[in-house]
């Protein structure tokens, strides 16, 4: 991983939970944090701007009528070759497909199956395809 300001950038791995970190990742720019509470899969060629969280835990329990845990912990999966931009919140749960640009202020809650998209605010599909170089 190639960090611009390495002191900016935050890094959680709870025990026995897995964070992947692929080849040729950039980072670019400060306040950027990963909490892994599970599993985070960042693959090849993926490019990071500043100030994106990606959190695959809430941090606290809900529980409906018979106490059973209905937001547990999920994984987050992103593929090759995605460029998250700036000000972005990935959550648990989400996988985003090889290829893609998440649009700048983002919250991305579902996962996104198509390539080659730049996709924005509630996983919201603004341009199909499309290609994009560090």
């Amino acid at each position: 991983m190639r960090i611009k300001n390495p002191l900016k950038i935050k890094i959680s791995v709870k025990e026995h939970a897995s964070l992947f970190l692929g080849n040729n990742i950039w980072v670019t720019g400060g306040n950027t944090t990963i909490i892994c509470n599970k599993n985070i899969m960042i693959n090849d060629d993926c490019l990071l701007s500043w100030d994106i969280l990606l959190m695959d835990t809430d941090f606290h329990k809900i529980l409906n009528s018979d106490n059973t845990i209905i937001n547990k912990e999920k994984p987050i999966h992103i593929g090759k070759h995605v460029w998250i931009g700036c000000r972005t919140t990935i959550l648990k749960g989400v996988s985003i497909a090889n290829n893609n640009v998440i649009a700048a202020n983002s919250t991305i809650t579902k996962s996104i199956s198509t390539e080659n998209c730049i996709i924005g605010r509630n996983t919201e599909m603004l341009k199909t395809g499309i290609q994009w170089k560090k």
